[in-house]
């Protein structure tokens, strides 16, 4: 029996970045962010961005030595999960497998500061300037204390506040919520529509 292609058109998930020097408490912020996301009915996926090559997979699983085989992709699949490794052959490879995988989110939070052109909010610690206070592309901080003129700051435990800020500044709530089959072949003219 052949798949149809999907033929629903998906909107885009609104992407936001969660910037900031090591030990800012970026992570925190996300966790909180995705707590009071999903409580309030979102459909919420992240990204961690990290500038460094890592091994994401034990050596000697039948996974890692399917991937050292030379396989392009691995998909671990339990009852519940799955997670996919997959070699990245350029901007294109990762941007069509992020239009893939979070087609039926409604926001995805990148952590670190990555290839995408998306909002930003920044958290700075104690004692720091911020790194991003001139990029147009920042729309809070994250700190204790007063420091970019113009730019909302919030307290870095003020989740709620944070929220309520980005459903006032962004176009994140779902209309109707659709079923997502991954099973489901997709339509590259849906993926490569913006």
């Amino acid at each position: 029996m052949a798949i149809e292609s999907s033929t629903v058109e998906m909107k885009k998930p609104e992407y936001l970045q969660i910037v900031g020097r090591k030990k800012s408490g970026k992570t925190t912020l996300i966790v909180g962010l995705v707590e009071g996301l999903v409580a309030r009915g979102m459909r919420v996926a992240t990204i961690k961005h990290t500038s460094h090559n890592h091994e994401f997979d034990r050596p000697e699983t039948d996974s890692w030595k399917h991937r050292k085989a030379g396989s392009e992709a691995t998909i671990i699949i339990s009852p519940d999960e799955w997670v996919c490794h997959a070699r990245i052959h350029g901007p294109e490879t990762k941007l069509l497998l992020q239009k893939a995988l979070f087609r039926d989110k409604d926001i995805v939070l990148w952590e670190g500061h990555g290839e995408i052109d998306a909002l930003m909010i920044e958290c700075v610690p104690p004692g720091q300037a911020p790194l991003f206070e001139r990029d147009d592309k920042l729309i809070a901080v994250v700190t204790d204390f007063e420091i970019v003129a113009g730019i909302p700051r919030f307290r870095p435990f003020d989740i709620a506040g944070i929220i309520d800020f980005l459903v006032a500044r962004l176009t994140i709530w779902p209309t109707e919520k659709e079923e997502f089959n991954p099973a489901v072949q997709i339509d590259k003219s849906v993926l490569n529509s913006e």
